[in-house]
């Protein structure tokens, strides 16, 4: 009995010590300061981009959650992964065969390291767009580097980041302090990033997907009657299609992340209530809302809701005559890369001839070539888009320019 009662008194005074630990109120710890990247930041601002990324990745060893750090390791690590794909590419070109830097040995483990590279570039920008609070003060157009990669540094390179234009029909002066800006880059610009990099690496997959060489063939005198793009890698097509849904999600939180900035300072891509930005194109609520539905029509695509009228991108692209020969059939382009084939690409017959048309497009979409199916209205939205950009005053080519700021 005593045993018992001796239990019962210290289950009580557990219990009562637990209660007053739940109600005793937890001292506030400070926050965690993270390392210091302001080196880091001064090789990137230099464009010293190895020692930026050695600078950098010493930081992330031992803080990986340092955005800054990680927005400079993956700046600097994507500049000389580019160099080091088109220094590679290059070598193969100049070794005379043709087109089959696609396949050489060589280019495919080019293509596989910048592939890989943009992995761990894409793990740099997560970090950096789980910090609400990123912030990065960057002139690209300050840089000296040979961006165009032919040994030295030239006026084209110098001029690489420019901005020519004054949005008013005119250019700005070469000494025009306007032309080389000093961005702000926040949160939103790191969506930027993140979806550029995955439409790129599924561009990258498609790239290894396949084997090009065959395309060889219409570098020769005489005209092939077929030629066919033979698929090593349906997996790699499928997951092209996954990126491609990932880029346009992190553009839609991108364009969101815009849209919600109240401050106004020196924007890459400015809301419509911005009025701090070098872009010369105006941005409006228009703009965004066109921004929307475009993600959506893509989206859709994918997710084979919708197809594109093979007739209607032909108006777009080629003309009403050009298009008038094409098959009244749709581009379903989530079937294309959910059940990948090879490209037939059948030159034989009559090439004015209906029946060959028909012939080639079912070649060229395999599984993605339907009869009918709900049109997307992406096509007719990209004809508003480039009418409306024709009767502005800059020309079509000086606004495109601009719009690439834009995924």
């Amino acid at each position: 009995m005593r045993a018992n009662l001796s239990h019962d008194r210290r289950m009580r005074s557990s219990v009562l010590f637990a209660a007053l630990v739940a109600c005793t109120p937890v001292q506030p710890q400070p926050p965690k300061q993270s390392a210091d990247a302001s080196a880091a930041v001064s090789e990137l601002r230099a464009a010293r981009f190895p020692e930026a990324e050695r600078a950098s990745l010493a930081i992330l060893k031992h803080d990986r959650k340092s955005s800054t750090a990680a927005a400079v390791h993956a700046i600097a690590k994507y500049d000389q992964s580019v160099e080091t794909l088109v220094g590679e590419l290059g070598r193969v070109l100049d070794q005379g065969e043709g087109l089959k830097f696609f396949d050489h040995e060589r280019g495919r483990a080019a293509w596989q390291k910048f592939l890989d590279d943009l992995e761990v570039i894409d793990l740099d920008l997560e970090i950096a767009a789980a910090d609400p609070a990123f912030s990065l003060e960057l002139c690209i157009a300050c840089w000296d580097h040979d961006f165009n990669l032919n040994g030295h540094l030239d006026e084209r390179d110098k001029k690489f980041f420019e901005v020519e234009f004054d949005g008013k029909g005119g250019d700005l002066a070469d000494d025009d302090p306007r032309r080389r800006p000093t961005y702000h880059f926040d949160v939103g610009d790191i969506y930027w990033a993140r979806a550029m990099v995955s439409f790129q690496r599924a561009a990258v997959e498609l790239v290894l997907a396949y084997r090009w060489s065959e395309l060889d063939k219409l570098l020769g005198r005489d005209e092939p009657d077929k030629i066919v793009i033979k698929l090593v890698d349906a997996g790699r097509v499928r997951h092209a299609r996954e990126l491609m849904i990932n880029a346009l999600g992190y553009s839609e939180r991108e364009r969101q992340a815009y849209l919600a900035e109240t401050d106004d300072d020196r924007e890459w891509v400015p809301n419509p209530s911005q009025k701090s930005y070098a872009m010369p194109l105006e941005v409006d609520a228009k703009l965004y809302d066109s921004w929307a539905a475009i993600l959506g029509d893509v989206h859709r695509l994918l997710a084979s809701q919708e197809g594109l009228s093979l007739q209607d991108a032909g108006k777009l692209l080629l003309g009403d005559h050009e298009a008038a020969r094409l098959p009244a059939a749709y581009a379903d382009i989530g079937a294309m890369l959910r059940d990948p084939t090879d490209v037939v690409i059948d030159f034989s017959g009559d090439h004015d001839d209906a029946k060959s048309y028909e012939r080639v497009m079912r070649g060229l979409l395999g599984h993605g070539y339907v009869q009918s199916m709900r049109a997307s209205p992406l096509v007719a939205r990209l004809r508003h888009m480039k009418d409306e950009l024709d009767h502005g005053d800059d020309t079509l080519d000086r606004k495109l320019h601009y719009l690439i700021w834009f995924n």
